[in-house]
């Protein structure tokens, strides 16, 4: 994918803003004995926008917004809670944290403990909490049918909740798993690090996510109860002045409001309670030269990348969202063309990438940019500091253009009022709860992404504050010599220096200037063009093939749908054999050219990418994925951009070197993925046929002769030597657009023209579709040749002949946690196999979260659930955590499946025909935004399996005679995992370091009649431990 963040998808992906509506009439709701302040809240929403919108704040001091959305498919709700880490106690650092774990977890009304999550689950619903430094929020999703109940439950997590005993000594260890798993990131370290240097004072500096120290073990020693602290947290914080309610649903606001009150009102006796607001600390200064903790260069070291992080704190900018006074500084960064920074760092071998934010809470706000350095950047970090300053000391002195600013609003405006919705109803109520206590209630959907009053004096404080005297520098070292260190952090746990920052350099970083720097440009490409096509498809819903195009090219379009935005989305496929992308080498340069084509498009494409627009790219094992998207007036200029560039990148011998050495840092970062997820890369490696590791693949990119511009262009040569390109074109583009977009392609990357005799055939194909048109009947479908005939270098899966145990350590250094994957293979599904398997899922996951998370505490991250793995269907157990080794989980992995089979043994008709009734709600859900909608089809047009109607068949079987009973899941449950010989298990065991030595061992262990061991994955043949499934789809 093209490194980029369109500027309008970053800005909406802010907190929400803007003005009240003037002269609009007043919402007002009567509900009989219940009592609220009267509310002429009128909320800014986007043209497209369905839903309805009505606040509230009833008697108690809660706010409540109700929301009716007639598509809803499920009922949503929130809670926002004006408390966060920053109102930790001293002595109980993490008690914000520790309290959203806790809040779920039972209330007097309701004690039981699941009782929450096992009435959501029942429903096909999630719910999930996240503590920031301000605030904490609870949400959930559920089906409609469970809602009154599941949130009358959900209210007394805020009323009375239970903090039960036994409870607290459990859920204080899936807090410190958390931390465990989180102590090796590096972008966390970081962020705690240089938030620990702020003013003792200020909260700023407190340690957030707590661990058992802080919340259990130093507090007790103290004579202090966890327990009772938190009690009297909740006590005091979560009163309803400070609380924010969401409901989502596709009942009206007088219902909705109706049930608020009915579950909500007792929060009115907490209302009696004093009930503080929540602190604001902006005058504590946090950073100055006064505290001396300003002006500090850090050095840490990694077994990663070389990063480097500067932070400047600026002025507040919590008051001020309907100014976006950030925004300017956003828009310098973002722009990518030349005379931008991106594009001199990336010209001179120091950073492919960095990432920038502004972090605003009560304490202030800081500002934070991130450098991934290349070999010679880590090398030359200050030239880096020295690009940098030069182009904001540039910036500063001409002052903020506020013609920039003028055109950033208007094409926040458009992005705005045609947004496409969130696929997660969750996710939108979780968004409206977390922004009402930082903007008005009329700018929660518009607040951080409408600029309603420029401020240019705003904006040129910020940048006057991005000076190399008011900065703290961290250099993220792989080289960082340990026995240097002079300090050390206690809650991550690791060494580091701290001097300084030479005096020398930041007079030399205060006077830089030149070059080639310079402002960027207005946007260029503002969508005005907003009208919508009227034409549809022949069948609703079901892509249509446009014919007359060659038979080395196939057109599907499916049009607006059901989604009438000025967008539109662009797949294509280029296909090729999967023998040219065998081996390892040719994985490293199919990756390279990917690369490649993204490093020679991100200078030309910016001025389109910044407005509205974007393009991915990558190379597969079986074709080059090309995707377009965005507001379509000018997407053909983006496509016509980009093919030619897919085909001949341009200035590979200066880029390839540069590339190499990047992919060797990427391929030797170990820290980027956590331990399960290299348990899962190792389960791929084994189980996949054709893959390589990683250590293969490091080994292949270093050969500079099987890795060469010379092999690049033979590579290509491969490729476009027979390609076979496919597309589907959904949203505002006509068929003839989109028949014209498919011949640019077809002549920018140079696939197959049809003879003079092949040329006739597809005219008379035409005539023919349009005469069956004409009559009304149905076209046949024209399945496309195969870029892939023969099937014989497909990943196939493995099919074990007996059960397999992969045993392999953990690969980042000193690590702990070990991670445990058990897969149970059931075989090649039909979609009714699909449908059993899908109930299946959501019946285990709660209990086997339940038994190993919450009761055996193995850890934080746990998982049950079935998944597809290539063509076969797996039931799968993962559990990552360091309180037991991965033999004592594989064992306690294999209790609780077993034991689940007593679960679907008692499953009842009626909670079997709920389950059936959520997962048909759930496969006849429409797409929520042409994302989705294309997806749909996509997958299956690449994997040339055409089921299209797949969902409607698969409710079609649900209706069935044939899937009435819970005995048809259970005989699909033991079928998959029930002991004997004909049992297809996996198990990988990844075993972390030991929290003393820091060194990593494994147990031996032998093989037996039923069981085969594999240590040294690196060298296993594929045929070693049995056959391979066949590669097959069955739509039936």
């Amino acid at each position: 994918m093209a490194l980029r963040l369109c500027l309008a998808a970053l800005v909406i992906l802010a907190a929400d803003a803007g003005k009240l509506r003037k002269g609009q009439p007043k919402t007002t709701i009567q509900a009989e004995n219940f009592a609220e302040v009267e509310s002429d809240v009128v909320v800014r929403k986007p043209l497209t926008d369905k839903r309805s919108y009505t606040y509230k704040k009833f008697e108690s001091g809660l706010r409540v917004l109700l929301v009716q959305n007639p598509e809803a498919q499920k009922s949503s709700y929130a809670v926002a809670v004006e408390v966060g880490s920053m109102d930790d106690p001293e002595d109980f650092q993490g008690l914000a944290h520790f309290c959203e774990h806790m809040v779920f977890l039972g209330s007097k009304k309701y004690p039981q403990e699941d009782q929450f999550s096992s009435e959501l689950a029942l429903h096909g619903g999630t719910n999930n909490a996240y503590t920031s430094s301000d605030q904490t929020v609870y949400y959930a999703e559920v089906g409609n049918e469970g809602f009154e109940k599941t949130f009358d439950i959900f209210a007394q997590f805020f009323i009375e909740p239970t903090f039960a005993s036994n409870m607290v000594d459990k859920e204080i260890n899936a807090v410190d798993s958390e931390h465990k798993k989180n102590m090796p990131d590096t972008s966390r370290r970081l962020w705690h690090l240089l938030r620990s240097k702020a003013n003792p004072k200020s909260p700023l500096s407190k340690f957030s996510t707590g661990n058992l120290k802080t919340l259990k073990e130093v507090p007790e020693k103290n004579g202090k109860s966890l327990e009772q602290a938190l009690h009297a947290f909740h006590e005091k914080h979560y009163c309803p002045s400070r609380m924010h309610l969401v409901i989502m649903s596709n009942q009206t606001a007088e219902q909705q409001l109706e049930i608020a009150h009915k579950s909500f009102d007792a929060l009115e006796k907490q209302a009696k309670k004093s009930c503080e607001p929540r602190p604001i600390y902006e005058g504590i200064p946090s950073y100055s030269e006064e505290l001396g903790n300003i002006r500090r260069s850090i050095t840490v070291g990694t077994p990663g990348t070389p990063q480097l992080e500067l932070m400047f704190p600026v002025v507040s900018l919590r008051t001020h969202y309907k100014e976006q006074a950030e925004v300017y500084v956003n828009y310098a960064l973002n722009h990518y063309g030349p005379g931008g920074l991106k594009a001199l760092l990336k010209k001179e071998d120091l950073s492919m990438h960095y990432s920038a934010y502004f972090e605003t809470t009560p304490a202030g706000t800081n500002f934070f940019v991130t450098f991934q350095l290349t070999e010679k950047g880590a090398k030359q970090r200050e030239k880096v500091m020295e690009y940098f300053f030069a182009y904001f000391n540039n910036l500063r002195r001409d002052g903020v253009d506020e013609d920039i600013i003028k055109r950033v609003k208007a094409m926040n405006k458009v992005s705005f009022d045609y947004q496409e919705q969130s696929s997660s109803e969750s996710d939108i109520v979780t968004n409206l709860a977390g922004s009402l206590p930082s903007v008005e209630p009329e700018d929660v959907l518009a607040g951080g992404v409408l600029i309603d009053e420029i401020d240019t004096e705003l904006s040129q404080k910020i940048l006057n504050a991005l000076k190399p005297d008011n900065m703290n520098v961290v250099f993220v070292d792989p080289d960082f010599d340990e026995v240097k260190a002079n300090k050390h952090e206690k809650y991550y746990d690791f060494n580091y220096t701290e001097v300084e920052l030479d005096g020398k350099l930041v007079e030399r970083l205060n006077s830089s200037s030149g070059f080639g720097l310079k402002k960027p440009p207005s946007l260029q490409y503002v969508p005005s063009k907003l009208d919508l096509i009227t034409e549809h498809t022949k069948k609703e819903d079901m892509p249509d093939q446009v014919s007359g195009l060659g038979s080395a090219t196939a057109l599907w379009w499916l049009g607006l749908g059901r989604f009438k935005l000025p967008k539109t989305q662009i797949q294509m496929k280029l296909a090729y054999p999967r023998s040219i992308v065998k081996s390892a080498a040719r994985k490293v340069l199919a990756g390279m050219h990917s690369r490649l084509v993204n490093l020679a498009l991100e200078e030309p494409s910016d001025a389109l990418q910044m407005c509205g627009m974007s393009y991915g790219f990558s190379s597969g094992s079986d074709g080059m994925s090309i995707s377009f998207s965005g507001f379509d007036e000018h997407i053909l200029e983006l496509v016509k951009l980009v093919l030619p560039v897919v085909r001949t990148p341009g200035n590979v011998e200066a880029n390839f070197e540069m590339v190499r050495r990047q992919m060797v840092l990427d391929f030797k970062d170990i820290t980027r993925q956590q331990p399960y997820q290299h348990a899962m890369e190792t389960f791929d490696l084994v189980t996949i046929k054709g893959s390589h590791s990683r250590a293969a693949m490091l080994a292949a990119v270093k050969d500079s002769k099987a890795v060469s511009p010379e092999a690049h262009e033979a590579f290509l040569q491969d490729v476009f030597q027979k390609p076979k390109l496919t597309l589907l074109v959904t949203g505002n583009m006509d068929k003839a657009r989109a028949a014209k977009i498919a011949e640019f392609g077809q002549e920018a990357l140079a696939t197959q023209t049809d003879s003079p005799s092949e040329k006739q055939t597809g005219v008379m194909e035409g005539i023919l579709d349009k005469a069956r048109d004409l009559l009304g009947m149905a076209q046949p479908q024209k399945k496309p040749e195969s870029a892939n005939p023969d099937e014989e270098d497909y990943p196939v899966v493995l099919k074990p002949d007996k059960e397999l145990e992969i045993r392999v350590s953990n690969p980042i250094p000193q690590d702990p946690n070990s991670a445990t994957i058990a897969a149970y293979q059931f075989g090649i599904p039909t979609l009714a196999d699909r449908v059993r398997f899908s109930m299946i899922s959501g019946i285990i996951d709660r209990p086997v979260f339940e038994v190993l998370r919450t009761e055996h505490q193995l850890g934080y991250v746990v998982f049950g659930y079935v998944t597809a793995h290539r063509d076969v269907l797996e039931i799968r157990v993962l559990v990552q955590g360091f309180r037991k080794d991965p033999d004592q989980v594989g064992l306690l992995i294999e209790d609780t499946v077993q034991n689940l089979t007593s679960k679907f043994a008692s499953l009842s008709e009626s909670e079997f025909n709920v389950r059936k009734a959520s997962l048909r709600r759930d496969l006849s859900k429409p797409p929520s935004n042409l994302g989705e909608y294309a997806g749909k089809f996509w997958g299956q047009i690449w994997d040339e399996t055409y089921c299209f109607d797949k969902a409607e068949r698969e409710v079609q079987f649900m209706d069935s005679k044939d899937f009435q009973k819970p005995s048809d899941l259970l005989d699909a449950w033991k079928h998959t995992v029930g002991s004997g010989s004909a049992r297809k298990k996996l198990t990988v065991k990844l075993f972390g370091a030991d929290s003393a030595t820091g060194k990593v061992s494994i147990p031996n262990a032998s093989a037996s009649e039923d069981i085969q061991v594999l240590t040294d994955v690196e060298s296993v043949s594929e045929s070693a431990f049995g056959n391979h499934w066949p590669h097959e789809f069955l739509c039936k």
